[in-house]
């Protein structure tokens, strides 16, 4: 899954914006010893690093509080990726996708679900203009795993 992230996340040592204007840091995290990432904020490699870390097991964790059907690991990785890694858990929780997923015969419409979910910030993201397409490929890929 690091590695999946590493691809979709890409990483900044500087603090940013994402798309739904959240401050974020390093590959996606948006806390920092417990208080939220804010502007001008600069870390090292390896505190990225370590951020993303704890995030990761984090999503990976929570993964384990709600799904209640076996996953092989890639699928869990692309259901982490997408579900409590990149949407969060909370949304994930009340989620249709979430519904079926831990239903054993609805898995593929499950993973259906998936890429349904490409707007950042209202940006519908199938229009490349919009600057976010790549949350469209990344959905694909996130389904894919989800499937195997």
């Amino acid at each position: 899954m690091g590695q999946f992230l590493d691809e979709k996340e890409g990483s900044n040592l500087r603090s940013y914006q994402d798309g739904v204007k959240v401050w974020t840091a390093c590959r996606g995290v948006t806390r920092h010893k417990g208080q939220p990432i804010r502007p001008g904020m600069v870390f090292t490699p390896q505190e990225c690093a370590d951020m993303d870390q704890t995030e990761l097991f984090q999503a990976l964790d929570e993964l384990e509080t709600l799904v209640t059907v076996p996953l092989s690991e890639p699928a869990r990785a692309g259901i982490a990726s997408f579900c409590t890694y990149n949407i969060g858990g909370p949304k994930c929780r009340t989620s249709t996708f979430l519904k079926l997923l831990n239903q054993p015969a609805k898995r593929v419409e499950a993973c259906n679900q998936i890429p349904l979910w490409i707007r950042d910030g209202g940006k519908d993201c199938r229009i490349r203009s919009n600057s976010c397409f790549g949350q469209v490929e990344r959905r694909a890929q996130e389904r894919e795993l989800c499937l195997m």
